[in-house]
Parts: C-alpha cells; structure tokens; sequence
C-alpha cells in the first residue's frame, strides 16, 4: 500500500510514528547521524522544522529546510509563498499566542512527504484575525503535509481547528452535551 493510497482511504491517522511505505533506502549524514532512508530523513526533517522553526523561531534555518519557491496552501483563506512569507507567519503566531508552542503528537513520513499532527498551545494575547486578544489559554490541532524534493519541503498543505480555538477564547460558544 502506498502512502497516497492511504491518504486517498483517509486511513494515514491509523499509522504511528515511523511506520512508512519508503522505496531505495539512500545513507545521508545529519548532524553527525546517518539516516538510512529519504523517510527517515523526511521524519526528522519535519521534527526540526517544527522545534527549531516554528518553536524556537531559528528563521536563519528556513532556507536549509524549505525550497526557495516553497508554498504554503491552507484553504480558502491562505497561500503562502516563499521564505520571508513563511517567517511572517512564524512572528505572527508567537505574537498572537504568548509562549506559542506546537507539540506533536503524530508523525509518519515516506520518501516524499511528511505527515504531522501536533497540537498548538500559547495564551492568546494579541490579535488572531478579526478576535482582539482575550488572554485565555489556547489548545487546538493541526495536521500538515509536507512534500519534500531535494531534502526540502517544496510544498506544505494543512488543516487548523480553529473552531476549538474560537471556542477556547469565547468567541463560539461550546457545544451542547
């Protein structure tokens, strides 16, 4: 079964950290390690992006880790292009979200692509959208795909709950049990 068989069957949450479908294993160095397949590589490539970019805002490793043309597509509302537009979106969460966070909970990776569920935390502080800051804590999911070509994501796709988020600050109110 290959991995866009199984995102077509919408069963790709069914699978654990490390479980892949990946093809010729290739040896690459990594920080001194060497990772003995393009899913290996793709899996940690998409832990590092998350701790050292989105976490720890390192916006000098953006180039190291995303191509040049780069595009950033959350539906219907946002396209993003390049790496000056992905680092404004970084700055952006950490301002709207004080002590902003993504914690992962699941990922899977073949040799092109990268799945990643995480959770983003933070105290919403300053404007999300059209919400003014509310200062109530924030805890809502995010699942992005990310295509990888020449040990570079090229491509990233996602969906963010902000309906919990929305709830979270008071905005929507919680559903009925």
């Amino acid at each position: 079964m290959t991995f866009n068989s199984i995102l077509g069957t919408g069963m790709a949450v069914l699978f654990v950290a490390g479980c892949a479908h990946f093809s010729e294993p290739q040896e690459v160095n990594v920080a001194g390690r060497n990772i003995a397949t393009a899913a290996a590589f793709n899996r940690e490539l998409g832990l590092k992006i998350n701790r050292e970019i989105w976490n720890q805002r390192q916006f000098e490793k953006i180039p190291e880790y995303f191509a040049e043309e780069f595009v950033s597509d959350y539906p219907p509302h946002s396209i993003r292009q390049g790496w000056r537009q992905l680092q404004e979106a970084v700055e952006r969460s950490h301002a709207t979200f004080e002590g902003f966070r993504e914690e992962v909970k699941h990922i899977v990776a073949d040799d092109e692509r990268v799945v990643i569920h995480f959770t983003i935390k933070g105290v919403h502080k300053g404007q999300w959208g059209p919400v003014p800051p509310t200062g109530k804590e924030v805890a809502f999911d995010e699942i992005v795909i990310m295509t990888v070509r020449n040990r570079k994501v090229v491509h990233q796709v996602g969906v963010i709950d902000n309906l919990t988020g929305l709830r979270q600050v008071g905005v929507l109110p919680s559903p009925k049990p």
